[in-house]
């Protein structure tokens, strides 16, 4: 997926079982090309492999997997252009026992006593097409701020799921857009009053034509500054509209305003067609546009694929996900929002 930075980014999971009875820690994660293993494209060692880690279920982050524990392993690089990205990958995992390799095992494996290691080649998979889903704008104006999309953000692309017996990351390319005000501000005011967030009531576009899928109008806001506690399974996207753009491509619009929603399902819409106004209904702590593209009409059960926008502005980058935190938190202006 070719990125704002201009570099091409691969973005997947590495599903890691232990199936014996030791506690294996993981001392390195390494990314390499399956046709030449000296092409090494990303290593994860030391501190870096507890947070790409994380233990299912309950997303428990650890460098170690007991007896039976399953974890998915976040796994993102990048190369400078499209001739660098590999047909295949596969993976060099380099796994011990805290304490020592029991003799025992070793002589089973028939390895050396004093070896401290194993050394496993693992995950080999085919690279599929750079190419992504081009599409229009999901939101009119300017100065939104693309949150929680990408790399290491814990909130959307980390979502994995446990969907009809399968582990599935419909937000894997999700954005969650907020606007911001000439002083880079999400919100003046009192921060409990969704109608002071800039984004607040904002219209919403269809990124293509497409027929509606599914058009969820019933639910009222959530007060802002925090998660809703105990929202259910249903709930979570608030009111949402799903459009199917043929081809297998279906895109996800979630937390729209109550009462707003100008299409139902059966409807064919097209690129720029407002859709609706955005919210803060379902699972959400500030007003904002919850969108990805995913492989199927459910918004939870299907795989998120990658997409690009075919025309925008890149006017700044926020430092860190923890920066923009602060600014939606704090009402303060977010920093660094300038090139």
């Amino acid at each position: 997926m070719l990125g704002s930075d201009g570099k091409y980014h691969l973005v997947y999971e590495l599903q890691i079982t232990n199936a014996n009875s030791f506690t294996w820690r993981i001392n390195s994660v390494e990314v390499l090309n399956a046709e030449n293993h000296n092409q090494i494209f990303a290593v994860f060692s030391g501190d870096t492999v507890t947070p790409n880690n994380q233990i299912m279920p309950g997303r428990i982050p650890s460098n170690k997997l007991a007896r039976s524990e399953t974890s998915v392993f976040f796994i993102t690089f990048s190369v400078d252009n499209l001739n660098e990205v590999p047909e295949k990958i596969t993976h060099r995992l380099k796994i011990t026992v805290p304490g020592g390799i029991h003799e025992g095992f070793l002589a089973f494996l028939s390895l050396p006593p004093d070896t401290q290691e194993l050394v496993q080649i693992e995950g080999e998979s085919i690279v599929p097409s750079p190419a992504a889903v081009v599409m229009g704008p999901p939101l009119k104006s300017t100065k939104w701020i693309a949150a929680d999309g990408c790399c290491t953000s814990e909130r959307d692309v980390r979502a994995v799921m446990p969907i009809n017996g399968k582990l599935t990351i419909s937000q894997r390319f999700a954005i969650d857009w907020e606007k911001l005000d000439d002083q880079n501000r999400i919100y003046v005011g009192d921060p409990l009053d969704v109608t002071n967030y800039f984004a607040y009531g904002q219209e919403i576009l269809s990124v293509g034509e497409g027929r509606v899928v599914i058009a969820v109008d019933k639910y009222e806001d959530q007060i802002p500054g925090e998660l809703p506690p105990g929202i259910p399974l249903e709930e979570g996207d608030g009111n949402h509209v799903v459009i199917d753009l043929g081809g297998g491509n279906f895109a996800l619009y979630a937390h729209m305003k109550k009462g707003s929603i100008t299409v139902e399902a059966g409807d064919f819409v097209t690129r720029g067609q407002v859709i609706g106004l955005l919210g803060n209904t379902g699972n959400t702590s500030a007003p904002h546009l919850h969108f990805h593209m995913m492989s199927g009409p459910s918004t939870f059960g299907s795989n998120g694929i990658s997409y690009m926008i075919y025309e925008y502005d890149l006017i700044g980058r926020a430092p860190s996900i923890e920066a923009f935190d602060e600014a939606e938190i704090n009402g303060t202006p977010s920093r660094d929002c300038s090139r």
